[in-house]
């Protein structure tokens, strides 16, 4: 399954953070946080930067790809 990068702020990947560690994968209750980001979004974010497959593909991303 090919999935774009997903950026967060450095404020947004924080909140993420604090929010997981208070009520686990609520991801819709998460989004609702942060204006303008989907519970998918959330998701997504969260599998890529701890999730066992993406562990080394982020290396392989193309830097264009890392910009999206």
């Amino acid at each position: 399954m090919e999935w774009e990068l997903i950026t967060m702020t450095e404020q947004e990947e924080d909140l993420i953070y604090r929010m997981y560690n208070l009520i686990g994968d609520q991801w819709a209750l998460i989004a609702g946080r942060i204006p303008g980001r989907k519970a998918e979004e959330i998701e997504r974010f969260w599998m890529m930067k701890h999730g066992e497959y993406f562990a080394d593909k982020g290396r392989d991303l193309k830097p264009e790809q890392k910009e999206k």
